[in-house]
């Protein structure tokens, strides 16, 4: 735990201005982070990517990113001075910040893994991945996280997962995107498709509200995922009738993504995109209102939905869920953070939660309903 007299200004300290000398809020670095920091500019300078996309995300603070809302920000503790001290979480990267009630910023702490780049080649961090058309081929790691220049691109998102070999994730990526639409199959079948990968244990189940978005070290992992695929998208901004495909929990990593997008300062849209969300098991309803802001129409229907608990614990709720053994219907209940508008994730007006967080009967039911239009199929469960 941090302590406030840690932060206690020092007579005398000297401070090295980074970001916003001339304009903007002031970003200015302790000397014990210093190194730290014109280690990354270095790198950047010498084409590391990585580095470069770190450097550039702690100088844009200078143009007031640093907010209770950010998506990768975490109030850490209350000080007797200036307005609090912050985590920022970066890919590869942890650094505390204080706020100081001038409205600039001080970098107290930055620690950088330099091996981050190295580490996402060997599928251990998440980064995107440039598939062949012949899927019997190994995927290439893409460093700075650019899908290959060319209209209707399309573009997987596969849920959170260990490969032994890329090549078998985006074997069966490539073999299920071409059941989303007979073109997009053709296209794979011709040019291949880029693929988001996000390494982990489990599949992800829900989404968490921004505010606790690195409340613990996985949900950490899939917010850093997040915000390297913010950055591929906003990157592709001008590619014309690029498809976002999600698959699965890949659904939680695009939709944090596009909710990052949403504050980004100078994007208009990403209009003539898509999106494609195959059985996804967060709320699709938060997706589709995403998408709508930015302009993302969806492909064809937009989704396919099933019946696998994954998938209904996912679309009834978009936070954790527990299991409530006192009740009688053995509720769905939240875990103490917020709930989302009226329908919950579910898309019907009728799907009202009660003060307990049980889903409306009718709610429910509708889901249930729609998911067994597929038949046998919506039970179906995810291949890797």
């Amino acid at each position: 735990m941090l302590h406030a007299n840690r932060f206690k200004p020092k007579d005398g300290k000297a401070l090295t201005t980074i970001s916003g000398a001339t304009s903007g809020r002031r970003v200015l670095c302790e000397s014990q982070a210093l190194p730290q920091f014109n280690n990354l500019v270095s790198l950047a300078k010498q084409g590391n990517y990585w580095a470069g996309l770190v450097v550039r995300g702690i100088q844009g603070l200078n143009s007031g990113r640093l907010s209770k809302d950010n998506i990768y920000i975490k109030k850490q503790v209350g000080l007797a001075y200036g307005k609090g001290a912050f985590y920022v979480v970066l890919p590869g990267v942890t650094a505390i910040l204080e706020e100081l009630p001038n409205s600039g910023y001080v970098l107290k702490h930055l620690h950088a893994d330099t091996n981050y780049m190295q580490m996402q080649e060997a599928s251990q961090r998440p980064g995107l991945w440039r598939v062949n058309a012949d899927l019997d081929q190994s995927p290439d790691f893409i460093a700075d996280g650019k899908i290959l220049n060319k209209d209707f691109r399309p573009v997987a998102i596969p849920d959170m997962t260990v490969v032994r070999e890329m090549r078998d994730l985006s074997k069966i990526i490539g073999e299920q995107l071409g059941e989303a639409n007979g073109t997009i199959k053709s296209m794979v079948r011709q040019q291949g498709f880029d693929m988001h990968y996000t390494p982990g244990g489990s599949g992800i189940v829900g989404l968490k509200k921004a505010s606790r978005a690195i409340a613990t070290s996985r949900d950490k992992q899939i917010t850093e995922s997040a915000i390297l695929l913010a950055n591929t998208m906003y990157r592709a901004r001008n590619i014309e009738g690029v498809l976002w495909y999600s698959d699965w929990g890949g659904s939680a990593v695009l939709t944090r993504a596009m909710q990052i997008l949403t504050r980004e300062k100078g994007l208009e849209a990403l209009k003539g995109h898509s999106i494609f969300l195959n059985r996804p098991t967060s709320s699709p309803q938060q997706v589709e209102k995403l998408a709508r802001e930015l302009k993302i129409t969806p492909l064809d229907k937009g989704k396919k939905t099933g019946l696998t608990r994954d998938e209904i614990r996912g679309h009834i709720i978009h936070t954790e869920i527990g299991f409530n053994k006192t009740t009688a219907m053995g509720a769905l209940t939240t875990t103490g953070f917020g709930i989302g508008a009226a329908s919950a994730g579910v898309g019907l007006a009728t799907a009202a939660l009660t003060a307990t967080g049980v889903l409306g009967v009718a709610g429910g039911l509708w889901f249930v309903a729609t998911a067994l239009k597929d038949g046998a199929a919506a039970l179906k469960r995810k291949k890797y």
